[in-house]
């Protein structure tokens, strides 16, 4: 008599008995909830496959759908079960939708990445200003004394003209004079390196 007993045990019809306490574990859903509601899988499949354009998305989407119908705790209050699919798979769609979205918008695809322009120069110009800059630097060299002292306090050193006639004790005609010179003579040189 015992094994016939066991033999007719169903999990979705047990019912706890009188004899010991009932379980804690969350009852599962009816029988008839879950047929009317593994009817719509193919539907919602489709429905979420044209709103998220990934059939593989859609799949776990309706995955999520139906571990949400399992999950809850009485699943025959449900009145219409297509509805109800409908509206969580409607909402998870949106989610997906607004997740891709933040994710599109903040990775950059490899592809344009390896197309968009170095932001570092080409290396000719690298040789060129290299080339410009020594050109320049002897410039300021070959400059007599006090013309290249001149203009390394008002172009380096950032000194106005007054400080400078200061400093070396000239007047401020002077300090003109040379800082004219000195210019002169380096577009004079970057006139010649092109």
């Amino acid at each position: 008599m015992a094994l016939a007993a066991q033999a007719d045990y169903h999990p979705l019809k047990a019912q706890p008995t009188e004899q010991g306490p009932t379980s804690t574990m969350e009852s599962p859903p009816s029988q008839r909830t879950l047929g009317e509601c593994t009817g719509y899988y193919r539907e919602l499949l489709s429905f979420l496959t044209a709103k998220l354009r990934c059939p593989h998305e859609a799949a776990d989407v309706v995955q999520e759908v139906f571990a949400r119908l399992f999950a809850l705790e009485n699943p025959d209050v449900i009145r219409h079960p297509r509805a109800f699919l409908y509206r969580i798979a409607r909402n998870l769609a949106l989610d997906a939708n607004r997740k891709s979205s933040v994710r599109n918008r903040y990775l950059i695809d490899l592809g344009e990445l390896e197309d968009a322009p170095s932001a570092a120069p080409p290396p000719d110009h690298l040789l060129e200003g290299s080339q410009l800059r020594r050109a320049l630097d002897q410039t300021i060299a070959d400059m007599p004394a006090r013309r290249r002292d001149v203009f390394m306090l008002y172009r380096f050193a950032g000194m106005k003209q007054a400080e400078i006639a200061e400093k070396l004790g000239i007047s401020t005609t002077m300090v003109e004079r040379h800082l004219m010179k000195a210019m002169a003579q380096c577009k004079q040189r970057l006139h010649s390196h092109r």
